[in-house]
């Protein structure tokens, strides 16, 4: 149905409009925001004038989608119309009033979009980064490496770099590099994207790399044979330097490595056709302006980070910190408008909520992303994006992309699980891989985003690292429970608040049966055989610590005091629990040398109660077998022993 409203007239409809509305308004408050959504981004203002008149389509609003009543409601609700029902306009929603401001137009959000010049002429909001393209040039290092984690801006980045060196001037109106005096010189740009050449084995790959070389080549009017990638390559590149130095972007350089870590042989030889192709293009430097580099990971042995006209890695580089990803500066500025609409729209749904707290809410979940020594955080831009867009928090980028290889670690070191919190490991550590047998779980997970720098230590120049934000840990966990343990997640969360319950009232042996129930569901083939007992004591301590973290509860592995490691602490509202494991052994066992190390002084005059409990695991029987515990104050004076019922 078509609707007209016009102010300020009333309708004999309108008090039965408005009974029709205060029946289902509970039910429809998302739809009325959808609706003003809609208006506001196809309004098309025609004057400037006291009466303007704007036209829709009305499709989006059938009777199965929004009642006519309710989309006229809606119009007075957003902007002070009062509605009234006109003759029918033939597909068709209209509107005029005196407002010329009625329908402020909100920006696009640019959800998976990697092209520049889209964002920029098509209406999406934009985090100007061209400054940091200006400050590149200026450094006058003219090749350049950084890895950032998946969906992060990498390829929009790149594509920003290549609008510019193609020297579109007029796309960057009123962008930071516009206002520069940056000379606009136009460079012929190779780009490539290895995400895109496929890459399963080295022939398949080196057959793809030819081929994009030659596809390149006709698309800039230049004839060249590509017996081998080196020959291809150079060819290419002397080619178009003819006509100016070239510019090269090379996007997801690793994904040949990381696709095949599963099958090492296979990877190390893609790492050789790439040693190739980099150590020619380092070969044609005279021919090159500029070089950008990205991907997930710092392979170092392929030939871009050695020899004289290396490329410059500025991933852990302070003053590029904020390069890429949304800084807490950009997410208030350019998406306050959206952020106005989910506190407005769940403001309708419950009690009244506030922009502050939703970008609070969006804090907690995606920022936390910290790359350098500097505080300088970001959000992660794709799930940020996709919060505003659905208006509730999940696990969007998480979700985008199972991280296999970091779970296909775990299995071979389940161990590591518990030393993943607060692990520390020096610069050179976090930023280099380069051996594919033997790879460091803290750096991979670091430079795939599931890792973050939590604090610098300037006296060793060494990092402490842990989750980055509720993301990534609650989704880690969700990963660990159903790949490395194959239990439904959903179990645990089931149990989560009944296990809180029994930690807060101290009913440890309950604790401990949920606990055995969750044992008990492991298939027994993922338990240990190996001899040595640290390793089984590690996968059990895993298994604990992973329950306990999906649960709900805060824990720490792996806790640092002057006298030893806690094995697990795990804090609550009230109390602070001790948790001392040991395997094929007694729980007093346990339960003394958390006693003899005074463990529970760390804890001390923190205002919680201190509950220091002893666990022993059975080999034999895969759960727990044992234990014991006692309950102290906060002074540390023994307030009760924890008896088994």
């Amino acid at each position: 149905m078509a609707i007209r409203a016009t102010a300020p007239i009333y309708s004999r409809h309108t008090s039965e409009n408005l009974r029709h509305l205060s029946q289902v308004r509970r039910h429809l408050s998302r739809t009325i925001i959808q609706a003003r959504n809609l208006i506001s981004q196809t309004a098309r203002p025609f004057s400037t004038s006291t009466k303007s008149t704007h036209s829709y389509s009305s499709s989006p609003f059938n009777s199965n989608v929004l009642p006519s009543s309710v989309f006229r409601r809606c119009f007075s609700i957003c902007n002070g119309i009062k509605p009234s029902i006109g003759s029918p306009i033939t597909g068709q929603v209209r509107y005029e009033t005196t407002n010329s401001r009625a329908f402020p137009p909100m920006k696009k959000l640019p959800i998976g979009i990697q092209s520049i010049d889209k964002i920029l002429n098509e209406g999406y909001v934009y985090a100007d980064k061209t400054g940091y393209v200006r400050q590149l040039l200026d450094e006058g290092a003219p090749h350049y490496f950084m890895s950032r984690p998946r969906r992060f801006g990498k390829s929009l980045f790149l594509d920003t770099l290549r609008a510019v060196f193609s020297g579109e001037k007029d796309l960057f109106k009123g962008c930071e590099i516009h206002e520069s005096d940056y000379p606009w010189k136009e460079h012929p740009v190779l780009m490539f994207d290895f995400s895109r050449i496929e890459n399963r084995d080295p022939i398949e790959f080196e057959n793809a790399l030819k081929r994009r070389l030659q596809t390149l080549a006709e698309k800039s009017g230049i004839s060249i044979v590509v017996p081998t990638v080196q020959e291809g390559l150079e060819s290419l590149v002397i080619g178009l330097s003819k006509k100016n130095r070239v510019v090269v972007l090379v996007d997801e350089y690793d994904q040949p490595i990381i696709n095949n870590l599963k099958r090492l042989e296979v990877a190390e030889a893609n790492r050789e056709i790439m040693k190739n192709f980099y150590g020619t293009l380092k070969s044609l430097d005279r021919n090159l302006e500029f070089t950008f580099v990205t991907g997930i990971s710092k392979f170092s042995q392929v030939s871009l980070f050695s020899g004289p006209n290396n490329l410059k890695d500025i991933t852990m580089d302070p003053r590029y910190a904020g390069m890429m990803g949304y800084t807490e500066e950009e997410i208030k500025i350019g998406f306050a408008k959206h952020i106005k609409a989910i506190a407005k729209e769940r403001s309708l749904e419950e009690k009244e909520v506030t922009e502050a707290q939703v970008l609070e809410e969006i804090r907690e979940w995606y920022n936390g992303y910290r790359f350098s020594k500097s505080q300088s955080c970001v959000y992660n831009p794709f799930s940020t994006l996709n919060f505003l867009d659905e208006k509730e928090a999940n696990s969007y980028w998480y979700s985008s992309g199972t991280p296999s290889f970091l779970i296909d670690e775990v299995k071979k070191h389940p161990q590591v699980v518990t030393s993943l919190s607060g692990t520390e490991a020096s610069k050179t550590q976090l930023s280099d891989i380069s051996k594919l047998d033997r790879i460091s779980l803290p750096a991979l997970m670091f430079q795939t985003g599931y890792l973050t720098i939590q604090e610098h230590n300037p006296e060793e120049d060494s990092y402490r690292l842990d989750f980055p934000n509720k993301e990534v840990r609650l989704a880690f966990f969700d990963s660990l429970i159903q790949e490395f343990a194959e239990i439904d997640p959903l179990a645990v969360s089931r149990t989560a608040a009944a296990v809180r319950k029994d930690l807060e009232e101290f009913d440890i042996g309950d604790f401990v049966t949920k606990m055995n129930i969750h044992f008990a569901k492991v298939p027994y083939l993922l338990f240990p055989k190996a001899k040595a007992t640290q390793a089984k004591e590690g996968f059990y301590q895993a298994i604990l610590f992973t329950f306990l973290e999906k649960s709900g509860i805060s824990t720490r592995p792996e806790d640092p005091t002057n006298v030893g490691r806690i094995d697990l602490v795990s804090e609550m509202s009230k109390t602070i629990y001790v948790f001392e494991l040991k395997l094929d052994k007694t729980a007093d066992e346990a339960f003394d040398q958390a006693e003899i190390k005074r463990y529970k002084e760390k804890y001390a005059q923190r205002g919680k109660e201190i509950a220091v409990i002893g666990v022993n695991f059975s080999s034999e029987s895969r759960n727990i077998s044992d234990w014991n515990g006692s309950l102290f104050s906060s002074e540390g004076e023994l307030i009760r022993e924890l008896c088994k019922k």
